[in-house]
This record gives structure tokens, sequence and C-alpha cells, in this order.
């Protein structure tokens, strides 16, 4: 899984709902972005986004004209970190491995134009990636709409964005490697733009199947033209067949359509040979070439009638190869073959369990797993589907089934763990960690699931465990900025230290506090960090530089910041870590920010926020819906501010109550959100980065914790060291918010009321 925490995935589209939404899809099935959006009207309910996609509303989009303005000076508000990632729904990120963190280096990179001057080929926007800064130029009134916004920022205007802005574009080598359109490059680009590059990145039965989707506009577009004739020309005669029967469908008198379709049902007819690159029909799973079609081999087969079992086993490889989409398709043409192919049944239900559709998921697992009750995977797949909709207790009998049937499957051992430890039985997950470990002691992402736990516990050689998410890609910090060793010691004596900011906001501003004992030992410390965290940590006392994520800066050696604790030997309980506050506003801000306030309602300012990153694989459990603060918001004595950063903000309307939030400017970006936490008697926020730059900033913050709490917190206890001045409520029990905000305001009674 590549991790992009950096870049905002961003779709914009009110007419092809579906097709937007496959893009969207394809993006984030091996990539982890900071926040994925779809600017939409209002989508179908038959289409479905993955989990980590939120919807936020726009007006439909009429013209192209008002799509290109959208992107031009539309974008600000929608966008949070230091780079957006523009595709529509005939482009997106097709080769994850392609990526280069020199894409960030540079303000603007789209697929290179092959006309035009040599300096001024790069611009396509319809996959393109574009920096905050960028987007905050372009809001400039002398930045005028002219032709396409990528026309616009690429030529147009591109004079004025460089000199006036600084902006940078990429040059043509590297925005060749980031994508293609009109001038397909050598190699594997990470993206594309382009209907009519659908041939060269997508298999002829995707093709096939999508093309009686497309709307009568698509059918009817030159693009959707030139897809056919490229299918033909690479011998792609389904979906050549496919393309031009959907061209006919809208228009009956198209005389290429025509004639192409005839010439594709003619070489079907004759039967046309099998690519030696394509999958071989006998349902192996290998490549033609190297199967059937070898040198060696003695009869090279026909094409086989698709049957059920060669459906299943094909959607199998493609379920292991990551190819989610091909898999499920594989699975639903095996079913319609055969309703009851248990196989297919069950493997459907994993692949609908992976996009959080638990209804239909788990009478699929129950049924499979029934039928196949020695099979010990059935009994995990259930497993994992019961835990996904908080039924821990049915979740961990399953994988106690599964080791009963396979005692050595340390994939049960490990998922019986994780079970309980969402129960708080950290010591019964801790076995079940080591039991899994002693079947499989290099699978890292156990190690770590070992680390989480025993530091929960207080437990200092979780440490070391901890560090095995550097091994787990979609757990690991960032590579080393240099070719510099790694950090082993804390003799820095004249040294220059670079520390990497990983993982979340909040623990790189709970783990830079440690900065401050390097540089009392004599280093030089550089922390590289995301631009939107800068300005905060050049405040913390020890840290001379700040450099953006994107830089390679000298220095003697490295360290992730989360592996700060380790290194000093701090207690996980925070106990004897640096103490806050070690972050401070900006004082210009604050008075900007005060004056901003002023005058107050109530006689008490106390910011607020529920919601975290929606992509945070806990976030369901950690986020707290606002309906259930509504009875703490409601009090009149109160001026409640709202912290919140776009995330959670689509709920204030649905809650009558929160028509009393205040919703100041200075919440949307870090250095004005410290200074108004200044200017606050108190702040209330969930598990996230919020509450961290309270307590970073010595600020006094009630914290409201999920029953089993991240590893920081503990197990219990209404107090933490990591900030002295953090008040920590509980869950009682799993999801029992009520009961939380009952306690919050009996607190709130027993501390503010005379």
């Amino acid at each position: 899984m590549l991790l992009l925490p950096d870049v905002t995935l961003v779709c914009a589209d009110t007419l092809n709902h579906a097709l937007a939404a496959r893009a969207l899809a394809r993006c984030c099935e091996r990539i982890r972005f900071g926040r994925a959006v779809f600017l939409t009207d209002a989508a179908p309910p038959d289409v479905r986004l993955p989990d980590e996609v939120e919807t936020r509303r726009i007006a439909p989009i009429a013209t192209r004209d008002a799509y290109s303005t959208l992107m031009l000076k539309g974008l600000a508000g929608h966008v949070g970190t230091s780079h957006a990632l523009v595709v529509q729904w005939d482009g997106y990120a097709m080769h994850p491995e392609a990526w280069d963190d020199a894409f960030l280096a540079f303000d603007y990179c789209g697929a290179p134009w092959p006309w035009g001057e040599p300096d001024r080929r790069v611009g396509n926007g319809g996959f393109s990636l574009r920096s905050r800064r960028l987007i905050d130029a372009l809001a400039s009134p002398e930045v005028v709409l002219r032709g396409n916004e990528d026309e616009t920022i690429g030529v147009h205007a591109r004079d004025s964005l460089e000199s006036r802005h600084g902006i940078r574009f990429a040059p043509v080598d590297v925005a060749s490697r980031f994508s293609f359109e009109v001038a397909y490059p050598a190699g594997k680009p990470f993206g594309f733009h382009g209907l009519f590059n659908f041939c060269r990145v997508e298999s002829e039965d995707e093709i096939t199947a999508l093309a009686p989707t497309f709307s009568d506009a698509i059918a009817r577009s030159p693009q959707l033209v030139s897809l056919m004739r490229n299918c033909a020309a690479m011998g792609l005669w389904r979906a050549t067949q496919a393309i031009a029967t959907r061209i006919l469908g809208a228009e009956p008198s198209h005389v290429e359509a025509g004639r192409t379709g005839r010439a594709s049902r003619e070489a079907l007819a004759r039967g046309a040979a099998i690519g030696r690159n394509d999958r071989c029909p006998c349902g192996s799973g290998k490549r033609y070439k190297q199967c059937h079609g070898a040198i060696d081999a003695p009869v090279s087969p026909s094409p086989i009638a698709e049957d059920p079992d060669v459906l299943a086993r094909r959607g199998a490889s493609a379920h292991a190869e990551g190819r989610i989409e091909e898999a499920e398709s594989a699975y639903r043409a095996a079913l319609a073959l055969s309703p009851g192919h248990t196989l297919a049944d069950h493997y459907l239900g994993v692949v609908e369990t992976h996009r959080g559709r638990l209804d239909d998921a788990t009478p699929r697992l129950e049924r499979t797993a029934a039928a196949r009750p020695a099979d010990p995977d059935f009994q995990v797949h259930l497993g994992l589907a019961y835990a996904a909709a908080d039924r821990l207790d049915d979740a961990i009998a399953c994988y106690r089934r599964a080791i009963d049937r396979g005692p050595g499957h340390a994939g049960a051992w490990n998922n019986l763990g994780l079970a309980l430890q969402q129960q708080n039985r950290l010591d019964d997950a801790i076995a079940s960690f080591g039991a899994a470990l002693a079947i499989a002691p290099a699978d890292d992402r156990v190690r770590w699931n070992l680390g989480t736990a025993r530091l929960g516990l207080g437990d200092r050689e979780g440490w070391n465990d901890y560090e095995a998410r550097h091994s787990v890609p979609e757990l690991g910090g960032r590579v080393p900025p240099v070719a510099m060793p790694r950090l082993d010691s804390v003799d820095v004596e004249g040294r220059t230290i670079v520390l990497d900011a990983e993982q979340g906001h909040g623990d790189t501003l709970q783990f830079v506090r440690f900065a401050g004992a390097l540089a009392a030992a004599g280093a030089t410390v550089v922390v590289r960090a995301p631009a939107i965290l800068a300005g905060l940590l050049r405040t913390v006392p020890g840290v001379a530089e700040v450099v953006a994520p994107e830089v390679r800066p000298a220095g003697d050696a490295w360290l992730p910041l989360a592996s700060m604790p380790r290194l000093f030997g701090a207690s996980p309980q925070g106990t004897d870590a640096p103490p806050a506050p070690y972050l401070f506003a900006d004082p210009s801000i604050v008075a900007a920010v005060r004056e901003a306030l002023e005058p107050r309602r109530g006689r008490l300012a106390v910011g607020l926020a529920w919601a975290g990153n929606p992509r945070h694989p806990n976030d369901r459990r950690r986020s707290c819906p606002l309906a259930a603060l509504a009875p703490l918001i409601a009090r009149a004595d109160v001026d409640w501010v709202s912290l919140q950063h776009v995330d959670g903000e689509d709920q204030i309307p649905g809650v009558r109550e929160a028509s009393r939030l205040l919703l100041p400017d200075a919440r949307h970006d870090f250095d004005r959100k410290a200074a108004l936490m200044t200017q606050l008697d108190l702040v209330v926020s969930v598990d996230t980065s919020i509450a961290h730059l309270a307590g970073a900033l010595g600020l006094p913050v009630w914290i409201l914790l999920p029953f089993a709490a991240e590893w920081r917190w503990g197990v219990s206890g209404a107090t933490t060291g990591w900030y002295r001045s953090a008040r920590l409520f509980r869950q009682p029990g799993p999801g029992a918010w009520d009961a939380t905000v009952r306690a919050l305001s009996a607190a709130f009674d027993a501390e503010f009321t005379a």
C-alpha cells in the first residue's frame, strides 16, 4: 500500500457518477491518501464509493467552463494537505509503484503535451498533481479562465504564476513518469488520462463490460471512437464490438462504427488467437505463454468455454494480486452460472467485507462457512466480517474455531489478538500475538500488533516491537531523507540529526517534544514534516530547521519521530517524557484571533473537535457523532467553538443544537488553530491531532476516548503523563458515547458551575 498522507484525492463530476466512483476506487485500491473527496451534486443510490471517499455537495456542472472554473477557483475549501491529486472518470492512478516523492517538489504536474515550446509542454489537468500553494495562487484576480483550466495554468497564466508566486512546474521528464495522455511514454507512469487509453491500461474484459454503461454523450464523443480504433488495432475484438454497439446505440447511422462492428464480429467468428501475454484459458492463473502456450506444451488449446470453476479460480488469482474489481466480476459471473458455487460465493463475501458492504457479506460468509466447516480460512473471513460490525464475541468464536481446525494458522491467532485488544483484554491479546509469531516469526504486522499491546500495558519492551512498522508498507515511516545512517544512540554532540515525521499529524505533535533532548545533548536538529505543521514545529525548543517532506537535507544521522521514545527509553505512559508546553502560538496571530472572537456570549469559551480523519483505520470508533454531543452543546453558558477543519462538519445541519457552534476561519490551519486555542477556557476533543495540539501547548483539554483506546492512553485512568493538562473520559463499553458525554456534562457542572 502506497501512503500519500500529504495528498488529497479530488474528483468532481455531476454527470458520470458511477464512472467517477470507479476512478476513485481504482485510485484507492493500493494507495492511502491523506483524504479523498468526491465533489458532486447527488449520486444515485446504487453508486458505491470506497469507504475512505467522502462526498461534498456542489451545484451541477453544466458546461466545460463551469468545470474549469471549479478546478481553477473552487478547490481551496476542499484541500487541507500540501497537494491535491485531481482525477476524472477517464483518468486515474494505475501504477503506485511508479510514485516518486520528487513529484511533490513541484506545484503542478500533468501529462506532457506533445505540442508547444519545449519548456511549456507540461499541462494536462485530467490527471494532475497540484500544490496547495498553486491552489491559493489561482485565487488571485489576475488569473482569469482562458480556454480550459489546464491551458490557463500551463500557458496563459504561467509567467505570472512563476514570477509573482514562485510556482514550480514539473519538467517534461518528471511529468512523463507521472502521467501520460496524448504521448504514451516508455515504462509505466503513475497514472494516465484519456478514454482512448483504456486499451493500454485495462483488460479487454473490463472494457467490454464498461462499454454498455457509457452515456449517450460519451458514445457520441470522438474519444470513444478513438478507443474503438485502438482496440481494433490491438486485436481486442470483443471490446471493439461492444464499443461499436454502444456507438450505434446513440448514433445508428455512424458509418465507421457499423463497419468496425462487422469486422469485429467476423474476427470473433474466425476465433481470434489467444495473446501470448493473456491469461491462459485453462484457469491456471498463468499467462498463456507460460502455460499451454509454452514452446514445449504438447497441445495448444482452443479457447475454453467459461465454467464456474474456471471463473472462480480466475477471480481468486485476481484477488490475490489486488485486482479487486476484476475478482468481483469473476465471482459474480461464476455465481450466475452456478448460484450455489461455494468458493465464488465465499470470496465474493470477502470482497464485500473489504468494501464495507457487511449486510451483503455476512450472510454469504455464514452460509459458506457452514457449508465448509473444516476450512479455517472460511472461519477467519467470517470472523473479520463480525469484527468489522463490532460483533467481537462472535468474531472471537470464529477465530477460535479456525485455530481448532488449524492450530498453525498464524492469521487466525493474529486476528484473535486484534479482537481481544478491542475488548481491552491486552494480556490475552499478547498471548495470541505471541502464538502467531511462534508460527510466523517474520510477520512484521503481527510484531507491530504485539508492540501496541505491550505499550498499552506500559511495557517499555513494546518499543522494540513497535519498530516493526517500518517493514509494513501501510504503517512504515518515510525512507531516509538521504543516504545517512539511522540514529542509534543519544551520543549526538556536534552532529546534525534529521527527525522524520511519520504516521498522523498527532504523532508528529506528540513526539517532536524529544527534539529538545537531542539539542540539549549537543545536536543540531532538523525536522522533516508536512508544510501544514512547519510553523508550529519551528517553535519547539531545540529545533533548528523544519523542511518539507520532499526535501533531502544533509545530516549525520536520521530517525523517525515515533522512534524517539525508544531511543530515550521513555515510558509508554509518558511519565518521564519532556513535559509540555513545547509548542507555542505566534503572538501576532493570537492578537488577530482574539479580536475576531470578541465579544463572547457565554461565560465560557470551549473548543470542540468531534471527528478525526475519516481514513484512519479506527476512525469509526474514535470519532464521536456530533448528535451524541447535543446535550453538551445545548448549554447556554458556553460559547462552543468548532475546531474541525472540514471533516465532520457535514453533520452540523442535522443536529439542531449545533446551530450554536461558532465557526471561526482560524480553525482551518494549525498555526491559527493554535492561536485560537490560547483564547479558549477549555478544549474538548476526541483522540485526534486537536487533542495533541492542545496538550502540546499546555492548555486544558478533555479527551474523549473509545473503550479500547490507542496504546498511548493506556487502558484505564483519567490522566496521562504525555499531557499533564489533559483529562481523559473513557467509554465504559464499546460505542458508549452517551455515557461518556454524561460524564463530561457532570464534570462541567462540577468544574464550572458556581
